[in-house]
């Protein structure tokens, strides 16, 4: 995640320091409707799971938006679950899909810079595979809500960074191995582009 979060702020540094490529981008509208592709990793249940994620939304003028986001889980991390008990048991936890919707609210600091707060809801399932056993699905729903920044270069392209808190409210665990700690921090840096 700290690896995310520096490479997120260069880039931000960066995007900040061309000022000839903000100048070319186009001001006349944040109106409209807008992408974006990226990676995060969560911190969920003690672990550290990392996915693509894909995110739709429209905007209305300069401060409101919506928008839906998708992720798919491509790498997994473990935990110990029980530890120091007789029932210590390493796990390995992955993100297989997760989706939310979200209203968010845009506060412009500069023709190309914004920042961003969203709440929503939504919705994950994780594979559990504890050690020697096989994998099962825990799955969950609940609140999410978020701060972030973007920067918006030429031809609509920008990049994006932004953490969510996910409140795992209503969790579904047949194997109980993925009880405990029911919020995951996610840090996400993406690709933006306003179509």
């Amino acid at each position: 995640m700290k690896r995310i979060l520096l490479t997120a702020l260069a880039v931000a540094a960066a995007a900040g320091a061309a000022p000839a490529m903000a100048q070319s981008a186009d001001t006349t509208s944040k109106s409209g409707v807008y992408g974006n592709l990226g990676w995060n990793e969560s911190g969920v249940q003690g672990a550290n799971t990392g996915a693509i994620n894909a995110r739709v939304g429209g905007r209305w003028g300069d401060y409101v938006g919506l928008e839906g986001e998708l992720n798919y889980g491509l790498t997994s991390g473990s935990r110990t679950f029980a530890p120091g008990t007789p029932a210590q048991t390493s796990v390995d936890v992955k993100q297989k899909l997760g989706a939310a919707v979200y209203g968010v609210g845009f506060l412009p600091l500069g023709p190309n810079f914004d920042l961003l707060a969203r709440v929503g809801y939504g919705e994950s399932r994780f594979g559990i595979t504890p050690s020697g056993l096989p994998e099962y699905t825990a799955k969950e729903n609940g609140i999410r809500y978020g701060a972030g920044a973007q920067y918006s270069m030429a031809g609509g392209l920008g990049v994006r960074v932004d953490w969510t808190r996910e409140h795992l409210g209503d969790l579904h665990d047949s194997g109980g191995y993925f009880s405990g700690n029911r919020n995951a921090n996610v840090w996400a840096v993406a690709l933006t582009h306003k179509f």
